[in-house]
């Protein structure tokens, strides 16, 4: 590319912006917006220069944008990048399992933000079967060691993809012509969970190669890590309202003791190919194939609160009851055996050309797709009663089997199994894309660059779950220990469960499926015993009924056109840019709808079966009336913005930014499902005709560069919300097939409703003192929405989901040449999950996270690494409304990395 083709200015920022992508040299800018002829090389190694380079990129961007830099190849500051970004200022990010899956940006949701790889979408699909299909990318899929560097732009760009409320992480990966040839980086290292009381293997490697010419290039990254997690946890599965002395309060429905366990196997493979055939040409390709295998096991005794509390044992605290006791309680012990995964694809090509003309040609075209969930589920239950059961505020349970009689260890293992059922819940994501930009030097004034393009893409959401469900009995004359009766639903044949697992005998108890291990009161269930005593071939040679759960079936695609213009401009002191996108998105969104029960709905489409939840007959003319049906909505975005950069002197500056943003509604909100419980009188249902939620937002920020490692920056952000997805509640009439006749049910549907607004402060201070160094901000968010508060009868009314108040970073750090040293402390404050499965709100208290590492450099080749993740062993605390009333608590644990990692 010739450099008279472009201004010295523009040539600045962009070598600014790429300078952590590439690792080679940063150009300094001086204020005329020349570049110096005394260009400083920062060769990113250690972490004074990678906060050198991330200083460089955000001080000659003309947007809002923090950046973080990989220390050196497969030295990204964490482990896990959702992490590295927590450590940005207005940066949240959600750690479920002791592990950063999703992250937010100044109070919004994570599914209103977006992430980027080389500029083009990722696939995305969570293992966890209680996730809802989102927008948010899952971050468990990437390991940070293929990232170079990142960019959080929390103010758009005209050329940037839309559809982020909070902000947009563009990640971006290596490429061979940037690298000597023959780089090999290998990291062996073992990772130690003290939960679990395992060391697991982490593995990396990477080598790049090119030709001596220079003009074609490969690099191949390879990534295997495994985790053995285990969590403790007590948990509420929902709560319902209950009378004491006249008033209504809080009080859980369920409470569970939780041990979950999983085997986290992720294998990545990253291949990269580039090719520079002349200096105006370069193609690049990236084919990303990274794959997490997420099997797990999780159990769970319930104790069911089935009945008023006993005179005078309620304790009361604010609006719920936060201890006592209740008579004849039931009890279930849940066993969940699953196999989760989730793979994700990505193949992207970009192709950069400059005509004679000086005309910057850039084509990019890709496709990526990402399938994940449980593929299969087996669940077991076996139950039990207590003569009474009384909880405490921290969720201790005690339950009597008989007066004065605690429930033993061998109390649990003398239950037998009474219910059992397989299914499968799979959700899948994919995208074609394909865009063209083009790229002129103008002489208009102020403006010197113009950009045009365009975009499309075509996008597909889907979800699809189904159920097996086994038949016990041989005979009408016994009944289905959960539905009661309703004979053998093949004539002549036998049950493989009357026969085998000896119901009408003497069934076999827990102690026959213990793996020996316990957890606290209770045994863990062995997954070679289900399989051989619960799950056999017999059972599946037995008549079962294996059906889609209607509701939960459901696809959805989106064909999105955008098309923009971005120009840059600069003066004395003056640079920035103008812009606008214009975006045009077209739904179609398929699913079932049914007449009545949608249990017997889905099993009449299997055929030859009775129906399992009591014996129904169609409510209207013998059709249960199944049709799949397809709704479609389009509408458009006009997105204007500006950012301007005022350089005070040579080391300060002031910028303000000022843009229109939108961000689509989640895919479960706008699938075409809908589901009704004639038991609970509720349902629930998607609406694909919503609308974006938009928003108008300006920024104000000043920032000091007093030296080469160190900035004081302040910024102001307003953002007034427009359209905000929030549930309605309406009362509608439905068929009640088991009595026969018209019941009135509650339906919750989201729309779009009254807005609201967020705001904030954002504080940085960073400073280096010879080998020492830290890093802190901090960031003040008050979000508020317009929508009144009732939480009886519409659940998470008047919240916005995501946003803690406060949120800190300090990290301190010791370097020289032969160790480095880092200590971070990440703190939030309180903020509202959402409504969770059982309808009822959630809240994860405040949340402190110490991280800590050192490196000891062997020689210039070899270093040795130790780090620990969650030093305190803070654990998750999550309530219902009010601190007090806790919701669950999960232990995580600490986790330890040492090894050694190699570079020539």
């Amino acid at each position: 590319m010739s450099s008279n083709k472009i201004t010295k200015c523009a040539l600045a920022v962009k070598m600014g912006l790429m300078v952590g992508a590439f690792g080679l040299s940063m150009p300094v800018m001086a204020n005329d917006g020349a570049t110096d002829e005394n260009v400083e090389v920062i060769q990113i190694r250690g972490i004074r220069a990678s906060q050198e380079a991330n200083l460089n990129a955000k001080r000659f961007s003309g947007a809002v944008v923090d950046v973080v830099t990989a220390e050196d190849i497969g030295k990204f500051p964490d482990k896990n990048v959702a992490e590295s970004l927590s450590r940005i200022t207005g940066v949240s990010v959600t750690r479920g399992f002791g592990e950063g899956e999703k992250i937010a940006v100044r109070g919004t949701d994570p599914a209103q933000n977006r992430t980027l790889l080389n500029g083009a979408s990722v696939a995305s699909a969570d293992w966890f079967v209680l996730d809802n299909p989102s927008r948010a990318f899952n971050f468990t899929l990437l390991p940070s060691n293929v990232v170079s560097d990142l960019e959080v732009y929390k103010t758009p760009q005209a050329d940037i993809q839309e559809g982020s409320l909070g902000g947009t992480v563009y990640l971006k990966t290596r490429k061979p012509l940037d690298l000597d040839a023959n780089t090999i980086s290998l990291q062996v290292q073992g990772q130690y969970s003290d939960v679990s009381k395992e060391w697991d293997p982490q593995l990396s490697g990477l080598y790049s190669w090119k030709n001596a010419d220079e003009t074609f290039g490969l690099l191949v990254s390879l990534t295997r890590q495994e985790r053995s997690l285990a969590r403790k946890g007590k948990e509420v599965l929902g709560f319902d309202r209950q009378e004491v002395d006249g008033e209504d309060y809080w009080a859980p429905r369920i409470i569970g003791n939780a041990y979950f366990q999983q085997e986290r196997k992720r294998t990545t493979a990253l291949v990269t190919a580039q090719w520079r055939p002349t200096a105006q040409t370069d193609v690049v390709l990236n084919v990303l194939d990274t794959k997490l295998d997420a099997n797990n096991i999780n159990h769970n005794l319930y104790t069911f609160f089935n009945s008023g509390f006993v005179e005078d044992s309620a304790v009361i605290s604010g609006s719920g009851i936060v201890a006592g006791q209740v008579n004849n309680a039931s009890s279930e012990f849940a066993i969940i055996d699953r196999i989760s995964y989730s793979d994700a694809k990505s193949y992207d090509l970009e192709i950069n050309h400059e005509l004679p003309s000086g005309v910057i040609i850039t084509g990019k075209l890709g496709t990526t797709k990402a399938e994940g969930g449980t593929s299969r589920d087996r669940y077991h239950q076996f139950n039990g009663s207590y003569v009474s059961s009384s909880y405490d505020s921290g969720l201790n349970l005690s339950n009597y089997v008989t007066a004065g009689n605690l429930e033993t260890f061998a109390d649990i293992e003398n239950r037998t199994l009474d219910w059992m059922q397989e299914g499968s819940r799979l959700m899948t994501d994919k995208e074609n894309y394909a865009g063209l930009d083009l790229q002129f030097d103008i002489d208009h004034g102020i403006f010197h660059t113009l950009k045009v393009g365009t975009l499309v893409q075509d996008h597909d959401k889907s979800q699809r779950q189904d159920g097996t469900r086994f038949h016990w009995l041989a005979d009408s004359q016994h009944n289905d220990p959960i539905n009661g009766p309703y004979g053998d639903v093949r004539a002549g044949q036998g049950s493989w469960g009357a026969a085998a697992m000896g119901w009408t005998g003497n069934p076999i108890p827990f102690s026959s499926f213990a793996s020996g291990d316990s957890y606290a009161f209770y045994p863990l269930m062995s997954r070679a015993k289900s399989a051989e005593l619960a799950f056999p071939a017999q059972a599946y040679d037995s008549p079962t009924a294996t059906f889609l759960f209607l509701p939960n079936t459901w696809e959805v695609n989106e064909k999105i056109w955008a098309g923009y213009a971005k120009a840059d401009f600069s003066s004395d002191r003056v640079r920035g840019d103008v812009g606008v996108r214009v975006v045009k998105t077209d739904v179609s969104s398929s699913g079932y709808s049914w007449n009545g029960d949608w249990v017997a709905a889905s099993v009449n489409m299997v055929g030859g079966y009775a129906i399992l939840a009591n014996e129904l007959e169609p409510s209207q003319g013998g059709d249960w009336g199944v049709a799949y049906d397809t709704l479609k909505h389009s509408y458009t975005d006009v997105l204007p913005n500006i950012n301007v950069v005022f350089d005070l002197s040579d080391d300060s500056l002031v910028r303000f930014s000022a843009a229109r943003v939108m961000s689509r509604p989640d895919y479960v909100n706008i699938a075409n499902q809908q589901s009704v419980n004639i038991p609970t009188r509720s349902g629930n249902r998607g609406n694909p005709f919503l609308e974006p939620v938009r928003a108008n937002q300006f920024d104000l920020s000043y920032e000091w560069y007093f030296n080469s490692s160190s900035l004081i920056a302040f910024t102001y952000f307003h953002k007034d919300i427009q359209g905000s997805v929030l549930n309605s509640v309406t009362r509608e009439m439905a068929f009640d097939e088991a009595n026969n006749e018209m019941v009135e049910v509650t339906i919750t549907e989201p729309k779009n409703g009254l807005g609201g607004r967020v705001q904030g402060l954002e504080v940085s201070y960073q400073q280096a003192f010879g080998y020492f160094g830290f890093i802190t901000n901090y960031t003040y968010t008050d979000a508020k929405s317009d929508q009144d508060r009732d939480a009886v009868n519409n659940p998470g009314s008047g919240l916005i989901a995501g946003n803690s108040r406060h949120m800190a970073n300090l990290t301190g750090y010791f370097e020289n040449d032969m160790f480095s040293a880092r200590l971070s402390y990440n703190y939030r404050t309180e903020f509202f999950n959402g409504v969770g499965e059982f309808g009822n709100e959630v809240y994860t208290d405040a949340f402190g996270q110490l991280d800590a590492s050192l490196t000891y450099n062997f020689n210039d080749n070899v270093s040795f690494v130790v780090e620990a993740v969650n030093l305190l062993d803070e654990d998750l605390y999550q309530y219902h409304i009010d601190k007090t009333r806790p919701a669950s608590l999960y232990q995580n644990g600490r986790r330890f990395t040492a090894g050694v990692n190699v570079r020539f």
